[in-house]
């Protein structure tokens, strides 16, 4: 075998691959972005992952409900403990983002299984007709930095 020919296969190979790793981190776009960290968001809240939770709401997060970012988590984990499976369905989902900035509005559906508060849970979310909004920004420099600052339904009081 050609030694050279496979060195500068490898070369090609780690060029090619240096430039899709460049272009995901800094050539995605904003909606792109976004669309990212909804997933995470949605993946972590069906994991009941609360870590992960912690680091996608904003330290400034505050809602409607009088949430602020320990209250709504405190609040996840009192509420969602009980489900054994829970799946987050969304539906009519749409992004809208720019550098720094970004909303998803989507509707979603609840599927699972548990005790104490998560039937009452299921059947609450799954009567509402207007969908929730999810306000994002990226305070850092990294397209992994998004956090969601607010999250509403005009529905839920």
């Amino acid at each position: 075998m050609n030694i050279g020919l496979i060195l500068r296969s490898l070369l090609a190979l780690l060029l090619i691959v240096g430039l899709w790793l460049a272009w995901w981190i800094f050539g995605r776009s904003p909606e792109a972005q976004v669309r990212a960290a909804q997933a995470s968001l949605i993946e972590a809240v069906e994991e009941r992952d609360w870590d992960a939770l912690e680091k996608l709401i904003a330290p400034n997060y505050t809602d409607a409900y009088g949430h602020n970012r320990e209250a709504a988590l405190q609040d996840g984990r009192k509420f969602l403990s009980g489900f054994f499976t829970l799946t987050l369905k969304t539906d009519q989902t749409t992004i809208r983002a720019a550098k720094g900035q970004g909303m998803v509005t989507t509707m979603i559906r609840l599927e699972g299984n548990g005790v104490g508060y998560s039937q009452m849970i299921l059947g609450h979310v799954n009567q509402l007709t207007e969908p929730w909004i999810f306000h994002w920004s990226n305070p850092g420099r990294w397209p992994w930095d998004w956090q969601v600052n607010m999250i509403h339904n005009d529905q839920v009081r």
